[in-house]
């Protein structure tokens, strides 16, 4: 492998990526982000049911699919915009987002950005 492939193979963990500080982050088990058998429902479209999605630390993911597979919604929950229907969703070990307010979760370090101002 050459020095090129090795500093870009798709399982390097840059120091960068991991947060250094956030208050209150329990980062034991090496999870950031936790959701398990989320689900959500809008006057009886299911825009996710029973997602399961973990972020290790240092990871990077990216979200594709087309218009209606969830992708917002996810955004939607994780940042306290929406609350599912049923689920598990956990910032660290510690920070429970379904308990957490909108303000709360914007404290603890997480945000998002939209592609239009």
């Amino acid at each position: 492998m050459s020095a090129v492939q090795e500093l870009f193979r798709r399982d390097r963990v840059f120091d960068f990526m991991v947060p250094k500080v956030v208050d209150g982050l329990d980062l034991s088990h090496g999870t950031v982000l936790y959701m398990e058998d989320v689900s959500v429902a809008f006057d009886g479209f299911k825009a996710i049911n029973n997602l399961n999605f973990y972020v290790n630390a240092g990871e990077l993911r990216c979200l594709i699919g087309p218009n209606g597979a969830g992708k917002t919604t996810m955004m939607d929950i994780i940042t306290g915009k929406t609350r599912p229907d049923t689920g598990t969703c956990w910032f660290g070990s510690r920070m429970n987002l379904l308990q957490m307010s909108e303000p709360e979760i914007a404290r603890a370090g997480i945000g998002r950005k939209f592609q239009k101002p």
